[in-house]
């Protein structure tokens, strides 16, 4: 009786772990999308080339995930569409001289992503991230800190498709 008391429990311990074994993040996504298409995003600000780095990294964030295929607008099923409405910095830091030590730099981005064969929104939000820079930072240090913001959104964008379904 023993024996087979063991036997039974070292089963049910077997298929335990066995069903625990796979996981996938990405499995939740509908079979009918396969497919997503990542236009150059629209902006609303006077900084040279962001437009271009945010799409890009979507766009890299996409194929590096390799849930979704990128494709054409033409030939898609999820259309990711988006405008950059700001990028403003702010005193993070503020000495009891009032001398700024630490700027963050915030981004703000509306974006939605769209079945285009149903028209249904799949979700649309406007994102708002910062990276920081010091008080006395060069222009470089001030595109470091927007880059950092833009990693952010693009992580927020990735997973708002991706891990939401």
């Amino acid at each position: 009786m023993a024996s087979k008391i063991k036997f039974v429990l070292s089963g049910l311990l077997a298929v335990t772990t066995l069903s625990c074994w796979y996981y996938s993040f990405g499995g939740s996504i509908p079979s009918d999308i396969k497919k997503i298409a990542i236009p150059l995003f629209d902006d609303n600000t006077s900084y040279p080339g962001v437009r271009e780095d945010l799409t890009n990294m979507v766009i890299d964030a996409f194929i590096a995930n390799n849930t979704l295929q990128i494709a054409n607008e033409s030939d898609t099923d999820l259309l990711l569409t988006g405008t950059i409405l700001s990028i403003r910095e702010q005193a993070g830091i503020v000495t009891e001289g009032e001398d700024v030590e630490q700027f963050d730099v915030y981004v703000t981005v509306k974006a939605k992503c769209e079945n285009v064969k149903t028209g249904k929104v799949w979700w649309e939000k406007t994102l708002r991230r910062f990276g920081t820079m010091s008080g006395t930072g060069s222009q470089e240090d001030q595109q470091a800190a927007i880059a950092v913001a833009i990693e952010q959104i693009t992580d927020d964008m990735l997973n708002n498709t991706i891990a939401n379904w």
